[in-house]
């Protein structure tokens, strides 16, 4: 028997022992199927991007070689086994494994899985091996496939490497690929040819041919080097172009579905209504090709500044029917209003306003995702916006923006009792570092990847769509980016209003300072719901208005310098979190805002933190309870 049949015996020995090994651990029944056993490459290993978000098990080999070796398994069935082995309720498991995230205690229990399977390997070695290898765990950590920069050494060196994996189920729960990875030279496998394709592990006796083949194409190597020199001769240029454009587009592609995934949800739970996002398309086009067949009708397109270690102009373009929708949606206009206004294409006013605060969710979720999932730092603001007639624009100009190659990324948006169409997300190539393509290729990869895409179920991400923002209320901690404003969207990429007003009041701040008597603004759905916290307010000198829910704001906004807000519901709903929107949407820096109201959840929380909240008040409140909250947020008037 050869080096390499040896090695894949006792290594699909060692896999078939793990599920009674782990389910003797935690007491649950756990199966191993679909062995594999292949001698790959990292980069064949990781070419797969929409592999998921995976905790990589650092290992060490010990005895007559030595070395190091690698565990793979997705981080969210890693929460699971973890969560299970400490006896975690069901719901907490279940949450750490949508976070993709190993934290705390979890992650020291999934630490003692890993040492299980290091101790099951090792012993199959000791039965079934000539040499002394021990397999000892070391360190638990969190990798993203799409962050692997295939010129750097992480998180483990290029080279050939010995897999080992199988399909792993608890129950009725599929829990995905586990793979050991062990270099090829820990087994004396330096030799040994790597697998064209992976496949499900054979029996030791069928893993004799590929050794015996791989006897004869020794020779064949022998005469290669001769024409090696030769494409090293060419320009060097065009050749390298081609693969490092297709991975990086596969790389931006994985990143997209990430983002399109997150943005239905976030988008949906700020309308108050599911918004299922289907049919994602992701390809390469230029802005004749654009216009004539992505974009075709009248159109709101908003501008996305890329700042970081790229910049650029990218737009959200979506029809004007469907932003009046969307706005209309988000303040909860009536339904035939919002059908008059679409007759009209009357996009204006505060459906404007709520439309631009769909737009900076946008915005925040393609941060987020580009951080957690992208080798380079970008961040997403959102400016400015225009109405766009197609038919009326000459693509022989500069305007909306110049010729030359972008990736697009556009859904079909779906919202129970309206027809929508597509939202489209446009960058220059630049930006993902694609340009350089030439048209034709352009051209081809964009069919390819429209077929591709067409042929994958799209399934949502889910992540963390509620978790609190930056502030307080259990979110991290504010930086000085997100202190200027409120918090309007997920969690790790907020995108304060402020950052859009902070690129056009600059020169005109003085100009525009409020011309009458600093205020504390009080919003309510009656205003006599205000009459408690007016009295107290009085008795410390500020000055005080009250509107309802229903009221026009901005204006207050251009007359005063207000020094805070407190958002006053008897009963916590949609008509307070409207007017939230509303004073979202008011086009200024907003000052403190106090959400107060009674029978406050966790949800209702996590959602005023969304929408802006600094801190919450329970109601009804004593007169010290209202006096330490105002004077902890408020400033004093000057």
């Amino acid at each position: 028997m050869d080096q390499r049949a040896i090695v894949d015996v006792v290594c699909k020995s060692g896999m078939g022992n793990l599920s009674g090994e782990i389910g003797v651990l935690l007491g649950q029944e756990l199966t191993c199927s679909d062995i594999a056993l292949n001698v790959s490459t990292r980069e064949d290993l990781f070419s797969d991007l929409n592999r998921k978000k995976t905790a990589l098990t650092r290992m060490t080999v010990e005895g007559d070689q030595q070395g190091d070796c690698f565990l793979l398994f997705p981080i969210s069935s890693a929460a699971i086994l973890g969560g299970t082995l400490i006896m975690l309720p069901e719901d907490v498991i279940e949450e750490s494994a949508k976070s993709e995230k190993l934290e705390g205690e979890i992650d020291d229990a999934f630490g003692e899985v890993a040492n299980i399977v290091a101790g099951v390997f090792t012993q199959a070695f000791v039965d079934k091996y000539a040499k002394n290898l021990r397999f000892i765990k070391k360190t638990v950590e969190e990798l993203i496939p799409t962050k692997i920069d295939p010129a750097s050494e992480q998180p483990f060196p290029a080279g050939n490497y010995h897999v080992t994996s199988c399909n792993m189920k608890m129950g009725d729960i599929d829990l995905g690929p586990l793979e050991l990875v062990v270099p090829a030279a820990i087994f004396d496998l330096e030799e040994t040819t790597v697998d064209k394709e992976s496949s499900t592990a054979q029996p030791a006796e069928e893993d004799k041919s590929p050794p015996e083949q791989a006897i004869p194409s020794q020779p064949e190597p022998e005469p290669e080097p001769e024409p090696e020199p030769e494409p090293e001769q060419k320009s060097p240029i065009p050749a390298d172009k081609k693969p490092v454009f297709a991975d990086t587009k596969k790389i931006i592609d994985v990143v997209f579905n990430a983002i399109i995934g997150q943005v239905g949800e976030e988008i949906g739970a700020l309308l108050g209504h599911p918004l299922k996002c289907s049919d994602v398309q992701l390809t390469m086009t230029r802005k004749a090709e654009f216009f004539s067949n992505h974009c075709i009708e009248p159109s709101v397109m908003t501008n996305m500044k890329v700042t970081g270690d790229r910049e650029g102009l990218g737009f959200m373009i979506v029809q004007v029917p469907d932003a009046i929708v969307l706005g209309g949606t988000l303040i909860m206009l009536p339904e035939d209003q919002i059908a008059e206004q679409k007759s009209t294409s009357q996009f204006d006013g505060d459906v404007e306003d709520a439309y631009g605060e769909i737009a900076n969710i946008l915005s925040g979720s393609l941060t987020q995702v580009f951080l957690e999932r992208y080798s380079k730092k970008l961040h997403f603001v959102k400016t400015d916006a225009q109405t766009i007639v197609p038919t009326k624009i000459d693509t022989a100009s500069d305007q909306p923006f110049p010729e030359s190659d972008y990736y697009l990324a556009s859904f079909s948006i779906e919202m129970e009792g309206h027809e929508l169409n597509r939202i489209l997300l446009l960058f220059p190539a630049e930006v993902f570092e694609l340009e350089g393509q030439p048209a034709s290729e352009t051209a081809q990869q964009s069919t390819a990847a429209e077929e591709q895409t067409k042929q994958q179920a799209h399934s949502s991400t889910g992540e963390n769509f509620n978790e609190p923002a930056p502030g307080e209320w259990g979110g991290p901690p504010e930086s000085s980016e997100t202190n200027t404003g409120s918090a309007v969207t997920s969690s790790a990429a907020n995108q304060p209003i402020s950052d859009e007003e902070t690129a056009k009041p600059m020169t005109s701040q003085s100009a525009e300072k409020p011309a009458e008597s600093p205020i504390v603004l009080l919003i309510a759905d009656q205003k006599t719901d205000a009459d408690p916290f007016i009295e107290i307010l009085s008795s410390a000198q500020y000055e005080c208005r009250v509107l309802t829910f229903q009221e026009e704001i901005k204006s207050l906004f251009q007359q005063h310098n207000i020094l805070g807000i407190l958002l006053i519901m008897e009963q916590i709903g949609e008509k307070g979190f409207a007017a939230a929107i509303k004073l979202q949407s008011a086009g200024k820096t907003l000052p403190p805002i106090i959400f107060a109201g009674s029978e406050w959840t966790r949800s209702a929380v996590l959602r005023a933190v969304k929408y802006g909240a600094k801190d919450i008040l329970v109601i009804p409140a004593s007169g010290d309870e209202i006096q330490d909250k105002v004077t902890k947020h408020f400033k004093k008037a000057s």
